[in-house]
């Protein structure tokens, strides 16, 4: 005799959310292959930039794509949208441009994000969040074919150096020489 236990649908809908949770917060990927186009993320850094007159602290990292297949590739629009837990909407942006490949060359694209806070009470610090970008590029090969490669991102939550390209900048002639106070 089988015995069936009674699951209620909201029991399974809290389990799914949990799972969903607890496997996006682990997940990194920062290197795959989309048709013609391998990719890879490297040089991870936090870096304080003057946005709009205010200091922000950005992610930022390099995209390096190369082209893997044997044609030569024009890539003409850089499609990318940005996910930000907890933060609202996906930020959207499109860049046109000719980036030409032949069979082995690479290009790399500096990219970040950060956060912005509209909310009039303040926001809260969300130090560790993990950006995810989808990043379209479409083009065409060399004998005119058009081509298209997406590209899906998961940084990892973790920032590696923090490096200060705001405006205000300490004077390094000012600092007391190494080993006084």
């Amino acid at each position: 005799m089988c015995r069936h236990r009674r699951v209620r649908l909201g029991d399974l809908l809290l389990a799914g959310v949990l799972s969903l949770f607890g496997g996006c917060a682990g997940m990194v990927r920062t290197e795959g292959t989309s048709g013609p186009i391998a990719w890879r993320v490297i040089d991870l850094a936090t870096v304080t930039r003057t946005i709009q007159g205010v200091p922000v602290e950005t992610y930022d990292f390099n995209l390096v794509i190369r082209n893997v297949g044997d044609r030569g590739l024009t890539l003409t629009k850089m499609h990318r949208t940005v996910y930000q837990a907890g933060s609202g909407q996906p930020g959207h942006s499109s860049a046109d441009g000719r980036w030409e490949l032949r069979p082995g060359a690479e290009w790399k694209f500096p990219l970040y994000s950060y956060m912005k806070c509209t909310a009039s009470q303040g926001c809260l610090q969300r130090g560790g969040a993990q950006p995810m970008w989808q990043i379209i590029f479409t083009g065409a090969d060399d004998q005119n074919r058009s081509i298209e490669a997406r590209l899906d991102i998961t940084l990892p939550p973790q920032h590696t150096k923090t490096v200060d390209l705001s405006a205000t900048r300490r004077n390094p002639s000012a600092e007391p020489p190494p080993g006084r106070a």
